[in-house]
């Protein structure tokens, strides 16, 4: 049975928003491919099969209303590129903006942070993928800022989504990583890492996204953050901790209807 999460604060007659599971899809079926089963949204997933692929789409966005061939994705390369789109393409970037209707912009994660957009005032979107490189360099600022300035959105207008993703209970980093961050951002972000006596470091990037996006201007109360964790829930997701380049990918969805 398809199964995705509804972005509650989002979702209306007039925008879909949603984050796929890994639940309702063809892939997966034969013998070898069961990393895949079976909602993979990856395409070029080394061993699943296109069609399996294709048809997940087409499942997907016809439960939303939309066709496959209104989707727009990217090839996801961890930069903090934003893309502004009226219709498809092929570039290297991790967030895409639109204020078009009729587009459903998309991107792919399996533990990184899928973050979703909506200004409900000038009616425009916006689809991020935020890994701890895009969180580096604060894609979700920088979305915000970009749809402020080719749609004129005020940020208290939007209402953002944060999805699942891995969480502190689950994302151990190094040292390096820990000073990093606090290097480039100051001790603001100290209270996204769990240092254990243990010597281990764990960092809630979803809470760092949240943070960001507050930062950016938009009221805590408009931005919902899931805490369902990608790499705890292998029934419900995929991940890339968990399981390396053997396994699928899920999608977060956003597009306002015609």
């Amino acid at each position: 049975m398809l199964q995705y999460i509804n972005a509650d604060n989002i979702c209306s007659s007039d925008v879909a928003a949603v984050f796929t599971t890994r639940n309702g899809g063809v892939s997966g079926a034969a013998a070898g491919q069961e990393h895949f089963s079976s909602l993979n949204l990856q395409l070029s997933a080394g061993g699943d099969d296109d069609a399996n692929i294709v048809e997940n789409y087409r499942i997907i966005t016809s439960s939303l209303g939309f066709r496959a061939e209104d989707v727009v994705s990217l090839d996801q390369k961890h930069t903090d590129r934003i893309i502004a789109v009226d219709g498809p393409i092929s570039e290297e970037a991790d967030a895409l903006v639109t204020n078009k209707k009729g587009l459903l912009l998309s991107v792919r994660t399996a533990d990184c942070v899928p973050i979703l957009l909506y200004d409900r005032v000038n009616s425009a979107v916006a689809a991020i993928h935020s890994g701890w490189r895009g969180s580096y360099k604060q894609i979700g600022i920088k979305t915000v800022n970009r749809m402020t300035e080719l749609f004129g959105t005020a940020p208290s207008d939007i209402q953002a989504a944060i999805g699942p993703a891995i969480g502190v209970c689950c994302y151990e980093v190094d040292t390096d990583f820990h000073e990093r961050f606090i290097n480039e951002h100051g001790k603001r972000v100290e209270v996204f890492f769990r240092c254990e006596p243990t010597g281990k470091t764990y960092c809630n990037l979803s809470a760092m996204n949240k943070a960001f996006l507050m930062e950016a201007g938009i009221p805590e109360m408009n931005i919902d953050v899931s805490q369902l964790c990608t790499m705890c829930n292998p029934k419900l997701f995929y991940s890339h901790r968990r399981s390396g380049f053997k396994r699928g990918s899920m999608a977060a969805f956003i597009g306002m209807y015609i």
